[in-house]
């Protein structure tokens, strides 16, 4: 059954036939066009003709972080709140050290 709604920015919907999850990005009524950005982070954009004839459902956006799931939540409180790798870098104030030969 096509989605009798408007395409709204922001907005999640899942593609019945395919299952397809996607986010609307833009709404271009002018030129007819719809961008969308899917969960996997590709984006295409559709005819405002396409949308209204596809069979969609509004979800609500996903709980994942997508491309960024392997990232530690913590991972700022693992390093003491911020990104060194080598506590060294903490002496901003300091004279370069001497180069050995």
């Amino acid at each position: 059954m096509p989605l009798d709604t408007e395409p709204i920015e922001g907005n999640w919907y899942e593609a019945i036939e395919d299952g397809t999850r996607f986010v609307v990005v833009t709404v271009d009524e002018d030129e007819g066009l719809v961008e969308l950005q899917h969960d996997n982070g590709a984006t295409e954009e559709i005819t405002l003709e396409d949308w209204y004839e596809a069979d969609l459902t509004a979800i609500a956006p996903p709980d994942e972080m997508g491309l960024y799931d392997d990232l530690a939540e913590d991972e700022d409180e693992v390093q003491g709140g911020h990104q060194t790798e080598n506590p060294e870098e903490d002496n901003w104030g300091e004279p370069l050290p001497e180069l050995e030969e």
